[in-house]
């Protein structure tokens, strides 16, 4: 008997000749294992007494002591392999037959039940077999598991013809090679070249995994090995990918170009296209429009640009280029102003090693890209507090099934199918408020930790206490019952609140962001019909309950002589009187402990709960702007800007506006940067406006007059309406083609791409487009304008 505790990396079920098997592949300290359990069988449920179809395949129908949520006792149908599976529920569906959770993954059933959420801890007799540790039909259960993982950064380099020139890696190991205690990191480029013969042996190297090939150290570290054509290229890449045996890929874009195109070219060469840890060809998916999965056994593939949007990183946009520059201080081999096509083509050409360098650098961005941002480490965080695989952890709705399934099957309980389920109109959104637009000095921010978490806590809200709702007195501030004494879902995030706190106190910010996206996730899971467990009665007492928090929250401060200028969903921006601002953080604390205690007396009066909310001082603006909306008149919504003070300095803080938006030039986020650390310095704004105009005209800021916004379909398929991005895009012909995103500019011809040459940049339109809206916007409160200042009027505004 062996005993191994290690980590799901993938999982999948599988239907073999005599019947279904389950199929986990992981990795541990020992190496990478495969469970394999034979034992489980695919079922749903149905009422009892309810007759099936006559042509169902085999099955075994089973009494349960379970019922639906409306109280009906329900049978278990058991299956002897997938397909049976999906037939039966096909033909329970023709026939009108109610069916339960026939649509829960078998592979995903088996781990949530035994409440495994990816680490593990096997038992049972083992063997080893092509690498892996092979276990059959073991004993199982939950165990805490933090893998070191192997990861390889794959990225390719493609003709214009189709021709595939080359393909980087760069393997990272957390393992030490001899005495130096170093990890290993090993980089190489397999290169075409018509040149090059297969024959005698290798140079000796460190890498010695493809005798017979020639191979050369590149300058700056890394090998480069040539093959004389694409099949034999590739045949060596999956020598490469099996002798480092990763259980992680990265990439940019990896998936929906560099291995669609290895898949595409495989294919059409006669290879088999094994990236996986068995003989099994992946599965690639573009799940929606740009966002591609692969399901590879015992290898999670990750993509840089959604995993990084996935983890809340902005960027002007998501080239690797950019990215790199912003994180990395540093950027790609061919960087803009180049013809990245033609130079690729020439160096292929004439310079096959820089072509190299050129392959392999962008590989090991990719590995600093991640490693800078521990978007491995964030990812993993996420996927062992939500039960998914780390390559699915922005499912949330499947991260609640996760949970809450095996919870209402111990409380009697089975959920509906999530295509069954009924949309009942969408809930109130959170409450947001704001008075005059304007500036104000001296604005304190009292925000509500986890609000919508705390009321499901404070009352008690979830699937399960609306289906044994109680009556009064167990209300909510909507009017909405549920009971106090049959719930999950509260205890499970008092349990996120306490790991998180404990978390921050272990300093891994990680786990802590993880736990706090799963927590702020449910409250839009029980809202969207996407969700077996949806019911509008849900999303409604949680949205009307902290509107209910919000208006009485400002209430209260009114009342109390504070002005509230502000407020949304979770916070409340608040006026300090003139007697409190020499307190400094004094006051706003005093007036959180003040709310915290009305607000716990208050709920327990009226509704028999003991409060969970906890409203925090979060900051203290010195200044403060709220913008109007376009075109003057009443403030604009989750706009503002300020200057916060923090340690005893100024820090310039904007929300909301064009600063932070990726659809205005970058020449426009300046200007309203340094304009509103001006306006809040009380530094002189005529002469640096007049100044920024004369620069402008002599192309100083031309770099940073480029439009950047997403396609959302190729360029050629925009028919009714062109707008100028599109028009941008359709210029580049077939290099822009499949493009993502378009980059241009406006010249006194229209919108020409930065790849064309564009001398002619059109000034008079940034002027009226870019910097007028922005400067109007605020010094209309200071009763001048662009125009009034341009044509002579003398600004009084410091005078």
């Amino acid at each position: 008997m062996d005993t191994l505790k290690g980590y799901i990396l993938t999982r999948e079920g599988v239907d073999t000749r005599d019947a279904h098997c389950l199929r986990y592949v992981g990795t541990s300290a020992r190496g990478p294992f495969e469970i394999t359990i034979t034992t489980h069988r695919p079922l749903f449920f149905i009422h009892r007494g309810i007759p099936l179809p006559s042509e169902l395949p085999p099955y075994e129908r089973r009494a349960v002591e379970l019922t639906d949520f409306q109280g009906h006792p329900v049978d278990a149908l058991y299956f002897g392999s997938r397909n049976a599976h999906y037939k039966a529920r096909k033909l329970c569906e023709e026939s009108s037959v109610q069916t339960f959770e026939a649509d829960v993954y078998p592979e995903d059933r088996y781990l949530m039940e035994r409440f495994v959420y990816g680490g593990v801890e096997i038992h049972g007799p083992s063997r080893v077999q092509d690498g892996l540790i092979r276990f059959t039909d073991p004993t199982i259960r939950k165990a805490d598991a933090m893998p070191s993982f192997s990861v390889l950064s794959l990225d390719i380099e493609t003709g214009q013809r189709g021709e595939l020139y080359s393909v980087a890696c760069h393997f990272t190991a957390p393992v030490t090679r001899g005495d130096d205690g170093l990890p290993v990191s090993e980089g190489i480029v397999l290169m075409l070249d018509g040149q090059s013969r297969q024959q005698g042996a290798a140079a000796h190297t460190q890498w010695d995994r493809l005798p017979g090939c020639p191979c050369e150290a590149l300058p700056g570290g890394g090998l480069m090995y040539r093959f004389p054509t694409e099949k034999a290229l590739l045949q060596s890449f999956f020598r490469v990918l099996k002798g480092f045996d990763p259980d992680i890929l990265i990439g940019w874009h990896v998936i929906g170009f560099d291995l669609l195109f290895l898949e595409g070219k495989c294919k059409k060469l006669g290879i088999p296209f094994l990236i996986g840890r068995n003989r099994k060809p992946p599965r690639i998916r573009e799940i929606r429009k740009g966002i591609y999965r692969v399901e590879a056994c015992g290898r999670v593939v990750i993509d840089g640009p959604p995993a990084l949007r996935g983890a809340f990183y902005s960027f002007d946009n998501f080239r690797l280029e950019t990215v790199a520059s912003e994180l990395l201080g540093t950027g790609k081999d061919i960087g803009d102003g180049v013809d990245k096509v033609a130079e690729i083509e020439r160096r292929f050409r004439e310079d096959k090693v820089a072509l190299a360098r050129y392959n392999l650098l962008d590989c090991t961005l990719v590995t600093d890209i991640f490693e800078k941002t521990g978007l491995i480490d964030h990812l993993l965080k996420r996927a062992i507090i939500s039960g998914l695989p780390m390559d699915r952890v922005g499912m949330s709705v499947a991260a609640f099934d996760y949970f809450m399934l095996p919870q209402i099957h111990r409380k009697g309980l089975v959920a509906a199918n999530v295509r069954d389920v009924e949309s009942a109109g969408h809930a109130k959104g959170g409450f947001v408020f704001s008075k005059e637009a304007g500036f104000y000095e001296h604005v304190v921010v009292l925000d509500f930790k986890s609000l919508y978490p705390s009321i499901i806590r404070t009352f008690h809200i979830d699937p399960l206490s609306r289906l044994r709702a109680e009556t009064a007195p167990s209300g909510t501030p909507p009017g909405i019952f549920f009971s106090r004494s049959e719930h999950v879902l509260p205890g499970y995030i008092q349990t996120l609140m306490e790991n998180r706190e404990q978390a921050k106190k272990a300093g891994d910010p990680h786990l802590s962001q993880a736990i706090k996206i799963l927590m702020n996730s449910f409250y839009g899971v029980m809202g969207t019909p996407g969700c077996r467990f949806y019911h509008p009665d849900l999303p409604s007492a949680v949205t009307g309950t902290g509107q209910w928090v919000l208006k009485t929250t400002r209430r209260y401060l009114e009342e109390q002589g504070y002005e509230v200028i502000y407020g949304d969903t979770d916070s409340v921006f608040v006026c300090l009187k003139a007697s409190e601002i020499a307190e400094g953080e004094v006051a706003p604390r005093n007036l959180v402990a003040e709310l915290n205690t009305f607000m716990a007396r208050k709920i327990e009066e009226e509704f028999g709960v003991v409060s969970r909310l906890e409203l925090e001082f979060e900051k203290h603006f010195t200044r403060f702007f709220l913008p109007s909306l376009r075109g003057g008149g009443e403030s604009a919504k989750k706009r503002y800007a300020g200057t916060v003070l923090t340690g005893g300095k100024e820090e310039l803080v904007i929300t909301g506006l064009e600063f932070v938006r990726s659809d205005w030039t970058r020449f426009a986020r300046d200007l309203q940067f340094e304009l509103f650390q001006r306006i809040f310095s009380d530094d002189e704004v005529e002469a640096w406006i007049k100044q920024k105009v004369t620069d402008l005209k002599n192309h100083v800021y031309d770099a940073d007059l480029i439009y950047r916004k997403r396609l959302t379909k190729p360029p050629g398929e925009y028919t009714k309406t062109i707008p100028p991005h599109v028009k941008a895009a359709l210029l580049l012909g077939d290099a822009g083609a499949n493009a993502r995103e378009s980059r241009y500019v406006m010249t006194l011809r229209g919108p020409i791409p930065v790849e064309l040459p564009h001398p002619d940049l059109d000034y008079p339109h940034y002027i009226e487009k870019q910097l007028v809206p922005i400067f109007d916007a605020v010094m209309m409160f200071f009763g001048t304008s662009y125009n009034e200042i341009i044509h002579g009027r003398q600004l009084s505004l410091f005078d």
